[in-house]
């Protein structure tokens, strides 16, 4: 009995929890570009450049700072948009991100009188270095995103894309400056179809019902 008596129960390990992860969580993508002593983000629906609201900071300061500040404010912004179609992969924070800086340069364009793009029915095109920009969406860039990324909701703006660029081929207001661009109009617009037939990912596929 003291022979029983001398024998210890092992300690109690706590039993330890790992905190679980919501399903809808996305994963942090860094917005952070820095490009000279200029540090750009894209926080809350708002592109800020130096930590202040980069739209502000155009209206309030359009009409009196000299217009080789612009330019090159201009340059830089459209880098930070080439940066982001290259490093981002959410495509509707891409899009809304892609309109904003689209709005901006178009308002520092009027300031410096440079016409920075051509309209057909709404739709605003230009064709930069053989890359063709939609609203502001570098189309080329968005296609090669969907295609590493052939996500639902890649398949659902290649969708929107397609429709603007089929508007843009009817041309029905016959725009003699989109007959220059139609034959990059018409590959893209094929390059669409041929996205929109493969298989989207994250796709969980069930396995068979057991005939048990």
């Amino acid at each position: 009995m003291d022979e029983i008596k001398k024998l210890q129960l092992p300690p109690v390990v706590p039993e330890i929890k790992l905190p679980q992860q919501a399903a809808e969580e996305r994963p942090f993508e860094s917005w952070e570009f820095r490009s000279g002593g200029a540090v750009f983000d894209f926080k809350q629906g708002r592109i800020l450049l130096n930590k202040q609201d980069l739209s502000k900071h155009i209206s309030e300061n359009l009409t009196h700072l000299a217009a080789s500040y612009w330019t090159q404010l201009s340059r830089r912004l459209e880098n930070y948009r080439q940066w982001a179609l290259k490093h981002v992969v959410d495509p509707e924070q891409l899009a809304v991100f892609a309109a904003m800086v689209h709005a901006m340069l178009t308002k520092i364009g009027g300031r410096l009188k440079k016409k920075f793009d051509e309209k057909i029915d709404g739709i605003a095109f230009q064709l930069e270095e053989g890359q063709l920009l939609l609203n502001g969406i570098n189309v080329n860039a968005f296609i090669a995103m969907a295609r590493r990324h052939p996500t639902p909701k890649a398949r659902i703006f290649l969708k929107g894309v397609k429709t603007r660029l089929g508007v843009m081929l009817s041309n029905r207001l016959g725009n003699p400056n989109y007959e220059k661009i139609r034959t990059i109009v018409e590959e893209l617009f094929s390059q669409i179809d041929q996205e929109l037939l493969r298989p989207p990912t994250e796709v969980i596929y069930l396995p068979p019902k057991s005939s048990a």
